[in-house]
C-alpha cells in the first residue's frame, strides 16, 4: 500500500511535507527557515511526527476534528480503521471494513433507502456519512479502493458538521498524490468467482507536484447454490495537487464508482427469528434483477499558508449520483410456522430508483493567538450546500413474482417496463457558520469550545403522486449547536478529558417531508463523554477507553399536537456506551487492532398511545448489548507473515420494530491470514473469512433479515515498483 500524507497541526501551523500515516503522535520539535516568494521567513518551530518504516494498524493523526491533530488530541471517541488494516483484512467495502467499528450495526432499505445504511450507538447514521469532511449522503454502497482510512467520530458533533450526528459521523479519507513516484497493483482471485483488480499509481511531476490515479474492477458471486446475487464494480479515482507544502497548494479530484449488481435482500422472518435452512444456502431473486448505481465527485480545493502559521483552505465539490433498482423481496404465506423442501417462498417486486446533485462550498480557517498569557488554536470556518434529490417509481414492473418452492427456487429471468416516472424532488440548501477555540491553559489542561449557527431549509416538489399526496411542502430551521471539551495531558503519552457535544435532526434529513413533519421542529440530541487515551511503548501502542451517555430528548413521536399539525417532540431516548480499544504494534512483528464495546440502549418516553406505552423501557433496536473485534497479525519472518480474526455480536433486533419478537441471535466469526513475501516488493496474501462457515445475520429490517457472507477464501497477489 502507498503512504498517504497527513500532518499533525504544528506549534506554528508551518507548511509541512508528507509525512506516514501512522506517525506517533509524540512530537518533535526542529527548527526551519521557510521561503516563500523568493523570500526567507524568520525561523519557526515545526512540530512533525516521525515516519515509520513500515505501517501499523495504529490510527496516527486524522482530520475528523476539521485540523490535522494527533489521535489522544481529540476529546471524543474516535476508531480509526486504516489502509494497512483494509489490506490485511482484504475488505472491498465501506462497510465490511466498519465491522472493525464497535457501536457500529447494518440495516437496509430503511425509509425507501439504498445503499450504507448505518446505525451508531443505536442511532441512524443514513445521513452522517462524510468523503473528506464533507457529507456524502447519496444512496449507494461504498467500495475502499480509493480509501486512505476511515474515520469514525462518536457522540454528538453539530457543532463541526451540522444536522444528524447523534450518534456520531463515519468519514472517508481519500488517498492523496505524494511527491514520490511509487506504484501497487493487487490481483485477487476467490472462491465463488471473486475477481478483484486494483492498481494505485502514484507519480512524481515536480518537487511540488504529484499525481496519482486508483483503478478498480471488482467481479463477483453472492449467495446462492443455483441462480446466485452478484456484484460487478469498477472504479477511478484521480488526485492531482501542486504546490504541496507551499504557500499556495491546490488540489483536484475526480471520483467515479458504478456497479451492476443483484441484489440480495434475505428472507422475512420466520417465528420471530432469521428464517431456518435451507433459506441461507439460497438466492431466492431471479436473473432479471439488479442493482445500478454511479457516482461521480470533482472536488476542487485551494489551501494559502500565511508565513505566521495561520491558513485557510477553501473546498468546492460538485457530486451527480443515479440510483435504480429491481430486486426480489422473499417472504412466506401467512401462518407458517416451519419449511419442508417443498414450502413456496412469495416473491414480489422492490423497486426504487433516483438521482442526486450535490454542490457544497466550506472554508476553514486555521491560525493561533496569544491571549491574557494562554495560546488559543482557533477554527473559523463557513459552509455552503445545496442538495438535490428526485425520487422515482417504475409503474410499468410486475407488483408480484412467480413463487418457488424453499429447496428449489427458479431464477429464470422476466421481462418488465423499466421506464421510470418522477415521484417527488426535494432541493435541502444549507448555510453553517462556526468557530472553535482550543485553549492551552496550561502545558498539562487544554479547554476546547465551539459554536455554530446553521440555517436548514427544504422544498419537497411532489408532484408526481397521487392526490391528496401532491402538494408542496417547506420548511427552514435554524439550529445553534455547541462542543466543550475538557483534557488533561499530564505527559505526552497520556491524555484524559471530558466532553460535551449537541446534535439536532431535521424533519428534512433525509430528503422528505409529510404534512405533519413539514410542520415539525427539529429533534435535538446530547452527547457526555468521560475518556482516556494512551501512547504506550514510543507511541508504538494506541489505548484508548470511553464512558459516555446519548440523550435524544425531544423526540418525535406518534402523538400530534393538532393546534399545529405537527408531532409532539415529547419522546426520549438514550444510549449508554463503555468501549475499550487497543491499535497498533506490539513488537517489530506483532500488529494488533481490537475493540470492546457495552451498549445500554433505551427508549424512556414514547406516544401516549397503547404502542407508545408498549415501547417504554425496551431496547430500540440495531442496539446490541456488547459488540468485540479482534484482528492481529505476527510476522514469523522475513518472509511469513501470518494473522487471525474475531468478530462477535450480541443478539440483535430491528430498528422500528420496538414492541415485535423479531431477533437475530448472537454470534461469533473467525477469520484468518497467511502472507508469504516473494521478495522485496512481491508478496502473496491468502484470506479465509468466515472460517468455520457460520451462518449469522448482520443486516436487519422490520420486515427481513439477510445473511452475512458465508466461508470465502481469497488470494492476493501484491505488487509494488
Amino acid at each position: 500500500m502507498l503512504a498517504s500524507s497527513v500532518s499533525v497541526w504544528s506549534q506554528s501551523m508551518a507548511p509541512a511535507a508528507d509525512t506516514a500515516p501512522n506517525a506517533s503522535a509524540s512530537a518533535m520539535p526542529a527548527q526551519t527557515a521557510q521561503t516563500a516568494n523568493g523570500k526567507t521567513l524568520a525561523t519557526v518551530i515545526i512540530t512533525g511526527t516521525r515516519e515509520r518504516n513500515e505501517q501499523t494498524y495504529q490510527s496516527g493523526a486524522t482530520s475528523v476534528g476539521k485540523m490535522p491533530l494527533a489521535a489522544k488530541d481529540i476529546a471524543q471517541s474516535l476508531t480509526i480503521v486504516n489502509e494497512k488494516l483494509i489490506h490485511d483484512q482484504g475488505k472491498d467495502s465501506i462497510k465490511s471494513a466498519l465491522e472493525n467499528v464497535v457501536g457500529i450495526t447494518f440495516e437496509a432499505g430503511e425509509g425507501g433507502r439504498v445503499g450504507d445504511n448505518i446505525r451508531l450507538r443505536g442511532f441512524s447514521a443514513a445521513g452522517d456519512i462524510y468523503l473528506d469532511g464533507m457529507r456524502d449522503i447519496a444512496q449507494y454502497n461504498r467500495d475502499t479502493f480509493n480509501t486512505d482510512r476511515i474515520e469514525v467520530l462518536r457522540g454528538a458533533a453539530s457543532m463541526l458538521f451540522g444536522r444528524g450526528s447523534t450518534g456520531g459521523v463515519i468519514n472517508q479519507v481519500s488517498k492523496q498524490a505524494r511527491t514520490i513516484s511509487e506504484h501497487e497493483v493487487n490481483a485477487t482471485l476467490g472462491s465463488q468467482n471473486y475477481q478483484r483488480l486494483q492498481g494505485d499509481f502514484n507519480f512524481r511531476l515536480g518537487d511540488d507536484a504529484a499525481l496519482r490515479i486508483n483503478t478498480m474492477s471488482t467481479d463477483g458471486n453472492g449467495r446462492g447454490d443455483k441462480g446466485s446475487a452478484s456484484t460487478q464494480r469498477r472504479g477511478l479515482a484521480l488526485d492531482y495537487r501542486l504546490g504541496i507544502g507551499t504557500v499556495n497548494e491546490f488540489e483536484l479530484s475526480y471520483y467515479h464508482l458504478n456497479y451492476a449488481d443483484k441484489p440480495d435482500w434475505g428472507m422475512a422472518w420466520l417465528s420471530d427469528r432469521p428464517a431456518p435452512a435451507p433459506t441461507q444456502r439460497y438466492w431466492y431473486g431471479l436473473d432479471s434483477d439488479f442493482q445500478k448505481d454511479r457516482a461521480d465527485v470533482i472536488t476542487l480545493s485551494h489551501t494559502h499558508r500565511w508565513s505566521d502559521g495561520s491558513s485557510l483552505k477553501t473546498t468546492l465539490r460538485e457530486g451527480n449520483y443515479d440510483r435504480s433498482m429491481w430486486a426480489t423481496q422473499s417472504s412466506f404465506a401467512t401462518g407458517t410456522t416451519a419449511l419442508t423442501p417443498e414450502t413456496l417462498v412469495n416473491r414480489r417486486t422492490n423497486a426504487k430508483a433516483g438521482d442526486e446533485n450535490h454542490s457544497f462550498v466550506q472554508s476553514d480557517y486555521l491560525t493561533r493567538t496569544q491571549w491574557l498569557g494562554t495560546t488559543h488554536r482557533w477554527l473559523i470556518g463557513a459552509e455552503y450546500a445545496l442538495e438535490n434529490s428526485g425520487r422515482a417509481t417504475y409503474p410499468g414492473l410486475p407488483i408480484s413474482k412467480l413463487p418457488a418452492p424453499v429447496g428449489n427456487p427458479d431464477s429464470s429471468a422476466i421481462d418488465g417496463d423499466i421506464s421510470r416516472r418522477q415521484a417527488t424532488r426535494f432541493q435541502a440548501r444549507t448555510l453553517g457558520l462556526y468557530a472553535q477555540d482550543t485553549i492551552d491553559l496550561t502545558p498539562q489542561w487544554k479547554l476546547v469550545g465551539g459554536l455554530r449557527l446553521d440555517n436548514f431549509s427544504g422544498d419537497y416538489d411532489r408532484s408526481g403522486n397521487v392526490a391528496p399526496n401532491n402538494t408542496a411542502l417547506s420548511r427552514s430551521d435554524s439550529l445553534l449547536s455547541k462542543r466543550l471539551g475538557l483534557m488533561f495531558q499530564p505527559t505526552d503519552e497520556v491524555s484524559y478529558y471530558a466532553a460535551y457535544g449537541t446534535s439536532f435532526n431535521t424533519s428534512g434529513d433525509l430528503y422528505q417531508y409529510d404534512p405533519i413533519t413539514a410542520n415539525t421542529a427539529p429533534e435535538s440530541s446530547r452527547n457526555v463523554e468521560l475518556g482516556a487515551k494512551w501512547e504506550l511503548w514510543g507511541g508504538d501502542l494506541s489505548l484508548r477507553t470511553a464512558l459516555a451517555r446519548t440523550d435524544k430528548y425531544n423526540e418525535r413521536n406518534t402523538d400530534i399536537d393538532t393546534a399545529n399539525n405537527a408531532y409532539l417532540l415529547s419522546g426520549r431516548r438514550h444510549t449508554n456506551a463503555l468501549e475499550f480499544e487497543i491499535a497498533g504494534r506490539l513488537s517489530a512483528q506483532w500488529d494488533v487492532f481490537a475493540g470492546l464495546g457495552f451498549l445500554h440502549a433505551v427508549i424512556d418516553r414514547s406516544g401516549s398511545n397503547a404502542s407508545g406505552q408498549a415501547e417504554l423501557g425496551q431496547n430500540p433496536g440495531l442496539s446490541p448489548n456488547r459488540q468485540a473485534n479482534f484482528f492481529t497479525s505476527y510476522r514469523l519472518s522475513d518472509t511469513w507473515r501470518v494473522g487471525a480474526g474475531l468478530t462477535a455480536v450480541s443478539q440483535n433486533k430491528p430498528a422500528n420494530s420496538v414492541t415485535t419478537a423479531n431477533r437475530a441471535p448472537g454470534y461469533a466469526k473467525a477469520d484468518a491470514l497467511a502472507e508469504y513475501r516473494l521478495n522485496r516488493d512481491n508478496a502473496l496474501k491468502l484470506n479465509l473469512d468466515n472460517l468455520f462457515d457460520k451462518v449469522y445475520y448482520n443486516t436487519l429490517y422490520r420486515g427481513f433479515a439477510a445473511p452475512g457472507a458465508p466461508r470465502t477464501v481469497r488470494l492476493t497477489l501484491t505488487s509494488k515498483f
